[in-house]
Formats: C-alpha cells, sequence, structure tokens
C-alpha cells in the first residue's frame, strides 16, 4: 500500500513547481470609460455643443498581462485599443489602427524591461507626469498645445510609436531611465524616431528631463523632414497642495517652425476631490512667418464617487493672439475597470 501511495506521489510532486507557474500566469482585462458634455470652443472657431469622448482620460480598454519564467524573468504583454464612447466606434479617429494605444510582447527582470511592438511614446508619457491633468488632451494646457491637432500640436509625431523597440531600467537611487527607437521602415530613406527620458523621483519631489527626434509618422513631410524636441519638468508634492512646471522646445527642419512651451500648474485635494489649475503659454514662428503666441488656462473640480469612478467640471480659456478667445466648458464622467 505504502509502494502504491509513494508511487502515486512521486508525480504530484514533480508537478507542483508547475502549477506554482501557472498560478503566476494570467491575464487581465482593464480600461477607463470617459465622457462628457459641454460647450467647446478653442480660440478663432465656432462653439460647438457636444457629447464627447475622452474628457480627462482618452477612453480605452485592454488585455495585458505577464508570465513568470522563474529566476526572476517575466514575460510582458499587453494589447490596448481606444474607444470614442459618444459614437461606439474603435481608434481615435477614422482607419486609426485596431489597437493603437499599445500592443507589445517583452520580457522583464533586473536588467528592466524590454518590449517589442506599438509601444507609447516615452515623452507623452513623461509630460503627462509634469501637469496636474495628466494625460488628458482636451483639457491639459500642457498637453492640448504638445500633442492636440486644434491646439496647433507643437510636437510632431503620434504618442505611440510602431515598430518600436522599447526600455525601461530598473530604479537605482531614484534614477529611472525610459529610451525608444523606432525605425521608419522606408527602403527609400533611413529615416528613424528616437526618443530618451531621465526621471529622478524620491518622496515628494520629481525631475523629469528627456528629448525626441522624430522622422517618421504624423507631421513628417517632405517639407517637414525632422523635428527635435526637448522637455524638462519637476512636480512636488506638498500634501496640501502638488505644484507642476514645465517647459518644452521644439524645432522642425527645413521649415524653421520652432515652438516654446511654458507650463504652471497645481492640484489641491478637498476631501474626495481636488482641484485642478493649470495654464500653458506656446511662442511659435518659423520662416517667412511671423511670431504668434497662445494661452490656454483650465480650473476643474474633480470628485470621487468612488475608487473607480469620479465626476468632473471643468473650464478651459484659450487665445491665439491672432484670433478671437474661446472658451470651453464640460461635465463628465470616467470610470475605471
Amino acid at each position: 500500500m505504502r509502494s502504491t501511495l509513494s508511487a502515486l506521489a512521486a508525480p504530484l510532486l514533480l508537478c507542483l513547481p508547475a502549477l506554482c507557474q501557472a498560478q503566476q500566469t494570467g491575464v487581465q482585462v482593464y480600461g477607463i470609460l470617459d465622457i462628457f458634455a459641454g460647450n467647446s470652443n478653442t480660440s478663432g472657431s465656432v462653439a460647438t455643443r457636444a457629447i464627447n469622448n475622452g474628457g480627462m482620460t482618452t477612453s480605452y480598454y485592454g488585455f495585458g498581462g505577464s508570465e513568470e519564467l522563474g529566476r526572476g524573468l517575466k514575460t510582458v504583454f499587453a494589447l490596448e485599443g481606444v474607444v470614442r464612447l459618444d459614437t461606439g466606434e474603435s481608434g481615435r479617429f477614422p482607419n486609426d489602427p485596431l489597437f493603437s494605444r499599445a500592443a507589445y510582447v517583452g520580457l522583464s527582470g533586473d536588467f528592466g524591461t524590454v518590449k517589442l511592438g506599438r509601444v507609447p511614446n516615452p515623452l507623452f508619457q513623461a509630460s503627462a507626469a509634469l501637469n496636474p491633468y495628466a494625460f488628458s488632451t482636451r483639457f491639459s494646457p500642457l498637453m492640448t498645445q504638445l500633442w492636440s491637432a486644434p491646439y496647433g500640436s507643437a510636437v510632431t509625431g503620434d504618442t505611440g510609436w510602431s515598430n518600436a523597440l522599447h526600455y525601461t531600467s530598473p530604479t537605482l537611487g531614484g534614477v529611472t531611465l525610459v529610451g525608444q527607437y523606432a525605425p521608419g521602415e522606408n527602403p527609400a530613406t533611413a529615416s528613424h524616431n528616437a526618443a530618451a527620458v531621465l526621471r529622478y523621483e524620491i518622496g515628494p519631489l520629481l525631475l523629469v528631463a528627456g528629448g525626441q527626434r522624430v522622422e517618421a509618422g504624423l507631421g513628417i513631410t517632405p517639407a517637414a523632414p525632422r523635428q527635435d524636441t526637448w522637455l524638462t519638468g519637476v512636480a512636488y508634492d506638498l500634501r496640501a497642495v502638488k505644484l507642476y512646471a514645465s517647459y518644452d522646445r521644439n524645432r522642425t527642419d527645413l521649415t524653421g517652425r520652432r515652438t516654446r512651451t511654458a507650463q504652471l500648474g497645481l492640484q489641491v485635494p478637498a476631501g474626495a476631490g481636488r482641484y485642478l489649475l493649470s495654464w500653458a503659454r506656446s511662442r511659435e514662428d518659423g520662416l517667412n512667418r511671423p511670431e504668434f503666441r497662445r494661452d490656454t488656462a483650465t480650473a476643474g473640480y474633480d470628485y470621487s464617487l468612488s475608487v473607480r469612478t469620479d465626476i468632473y467640471a471643468v473650464f478651459v480659456y484659450d487665445k491665439l493672439s491672432t484670433a478671437s478667445d474661446g472658451n470651453t466648458t464640460a461635465l463628465g464622467i470616467r470610470h475605471k475597470f
């Protein structure tokens, strides 16, 4: 009898490590649904009443996870797509790829993390950390002026790069290095995109410095074949108030287009909510083009109904030096899952 039990137990014991490994492998379904109603009007445009997608955060869904491979090594992966909640359509705009937000697989360990595929732009991620409205390309003065077409898109290129090789270093002494490279995959040219961001974060202090060179993607044409962008910024949490400041500078080849963007912001906790205030000014000039400036300021209040659901009210003032001012008001709701 004992020999029989031993014979049965032996293969079960051999299977235990595999079972433990299997328990450390999983896929998560996650995302954010964000929609708002309001009156939208950028400087020099006609006011529009509408229900729009992605006020505080662009609505998206994702499938991601990791698999433990042993000895501190694991596989990481994600597929993330954007959904326009107001119409139910996929993508940020018509013909946008299904997984335009992210689509990658990689390895993570003591050496850091390496990803291959479509990966979020490190400079886009860095700029979101330097303003109180984070990733909002609707309301954040910094994000709208740098990345949103209705506000001029000072930065050329997309918020995510296809065909990318991404590396994030381990954090040592509060310092993290992020690098990303994406070949243009055009046999007629040697165009490519490259970016690097250095973060120093310790306690309440965050310092960021980064840059990118874009030669392929959105905004790149024979008349504007390359753009260099540099970004620096700081955030400091005093608990009673969190302060933000940043400065961005970029230059586009041939056109001589130069843009300099300064931003200040603050976030004040108030019970279950928080007050958000931010201002940004961009100055732009180019060949045979007089200088003009754009001022955008946003005041808002975000209230948490639960850990995953919040509602918000926002007012945006926008003014081009060459056009009439514009005002945007919005009431919205956001749910995380």
